[in-house]
């Protein structure tokens, strides 16, 4: 009987020692779940964080369509041309007086001056579907031809529906950094020829229309 006491005591400071034990494993599978979480999280915003770039340099066309040089689209998406509207398109008007029809015709001129500021327009044409990544000479068909050299805009525009279908303005916001559209501007240059081709149909259409109207 004298030998049994000591013998619990050995059972119970086992036990004290396996209960540390299986603690300290459940602490440390915890640490390790907590800093994979972590990790899985930091990737997740760095995706999330990625720059949207869009990069669309002077060139000439035939008209029907123009090249992005490049594009990085972190989450998929399109690259849109839109016309290029002066900045200040909305003062171009002078006098408190002016009317309505001026300050459109301000707004809707044909611009040629790279060293002058501008926004965006109308869209002019839109590219098909671009997988999450960058691209290279993405070619974007325009909706109609151009009838003059002009400065254009290229933005760089999210599949936020998921359809890879081009729907502006009900869904397919721009990327935006700092709160404005990732965008460039360039001079897109008609071939030599095109301009006089583009005037000739419209004379021809001017004429057409004054003779139907006779």
């Amino acid at each position: 009987m004298s030998r049994a006491r000591p013998v619990g005591v050995a059972v119970v400071a086992m036990l004290v020692l396996l209960t540390g034990a299986s603690i300290a494993f459940a602490a440390a599978d915890a640490g390790t779940a907590a800093q994979d979480n972590e990790t899985e999280n930091e990737t997740a915003n760095e995706t999330a964080n990625e720059t949207a770039e869009i990069t669309f340099e002077n060139q000439t066309s035939n008209g029907t369509a123009v090249v992005v040089n490049n594009t990085t689209l972190p989450e998929g998406g399109f690259a849109v041309i839109h016309a290029a509207e002066p900045a200040d398109a909305d003062n171009t008007t002078e006098g408190a007086n002016a009317t309505e029809n001026e300050t459109m015709e301000g707004a809707n001129e044909t611009v040629t001056d790279m060293s002058a500021e501008y926004v965006p327009g109308e869209v002019l044409g839109n590219s098909t579907f671009l997988d999450a990544g960058d691209h290279e000479n993405v070619s974007v068909e325009l909706d109609q031809p151009l009838e003059e050299s002009q400065v254009l805009i290229a933005m760089a525009h999210q599949d936020t529906n998921g359809n890879e279908t081009y729907e502006f303005p009900e869904a397919d916001d721009p990327y935006t950094t700092d709160g404005e559209p990732v965008i460039d501007d360039a001079l897109v240059t008609l071939e030599e020829g095109m301009n006089e081709t583009a005037d000739n149909e419209t004379m021809a259409t001017e004429t057409t229309d004054n003779e139907t109207g006779m």
